[in-house]
């Protein structure tokens, strides 16, 4: 995570001062991937309050998703919105969904809330690493780092992590990084024990964070083992053209 240095009052309020993790990189392209199955907080299953803004956030996404009821009217809960948010993205089937991605030199990409296969993420991700694909295994070692470290800290066995997402960095020099970042709504649960790979139930917690590193893992293994196929074929090539036989 972020390195965290100390508090810092000012003009009577209170700040904290962290790691600027973009200091360690030339203008890099970057990703940030929010992390879970839920992306709500529990407390949020009970609010009634129906938001038209809400209601036209989802005909924008998708005209044929409201009910007769909804459309009567024109307003929807903010579960409703959340969860077909999941629903429309990878976030239910994956446990994860790109929400933004910036190329070196480029303006932000956010017009992600579509992507939701398996192959369609696999896709942006290449895409998104294409001419430094050498950075594709050390992204890869470097989430399963994260993954052991999650596993091993008592702390993330009893706290909910909502809305937290993963950010992953690279430069032109191929110096690649990642870090959990956004934990504005990371909360304790008492007397819950949390493995963050169990479906969610009412009560249960349980947020998904791990199933979709899992997931990601998967991804990002799948196009190092690529990569390492492609550099043996072109080694093999170089040699063949060699070969004066």
């Amino acid at each position: 995570m972020p390195a965290f240095y100390r508090e810092v009052e000012f003009n009577g309020e209170y700040f904290i001062e962290m790691e600027d993790l973009l200091h360690h990189f030339n203008d890099p392209s970057i990703m940030d991937i929010k992390m879970g199955t839920r992306t709500f907080l529990e407390a949020e299953v009970k609010n009634p309050v129906l938001r038209k803004d809400l209601f036209e956030k989802m005909i924008k996404l998708d005209s044929e998703a409201p009910t007769v009821e909804e459309r009567d009217q024109a307003a929807i809960t903010k579960l409703r919105y959340m969860q077909f948010r999941e629903q429309e993205s990878s976030t239910a089937s994956l446990g994860f969904r790109i929400e933004a991605i910036r190329m070196s030199g480029e303006p932000p990409n956010t017009n992600l809330k579509k992507v939701k296969t398996k192959e369609e993420v696999s896709y942006f991700i290449e895409n998104f690493t294409r001419g430094h694909s050498s950075t594709i295994p050390t992204l890869h070692a470097r989430l399963c780092d994260i993954r052991q470290k999650f596993e091993s800290i008592p702390f993330f066995r009893s706290h909910e992590i909502i809305g937290s997402s993963l950010l992953i960095m690279y430069d032109s020099s191929n110096h690649a990084s990642a870090w959990m970042i956004d934990f504005a709504k990371t909360i304790p649960v008492p007397d819950v024990t949390l493995n963050h790979r169990s479906p969610w139930k009412l009560e249960n917690h349980e947020d998904g964070y791990l199933y979709g590193l899992d997931h990601l893992i998967e991804i990002f293994g799948g196009l190092a083992d690529k990569e390492k196929k492609a550099q043996s074929q072109n080694e093999k090539n170089d040699v063949d053209s060699r070969d004066p036989s």
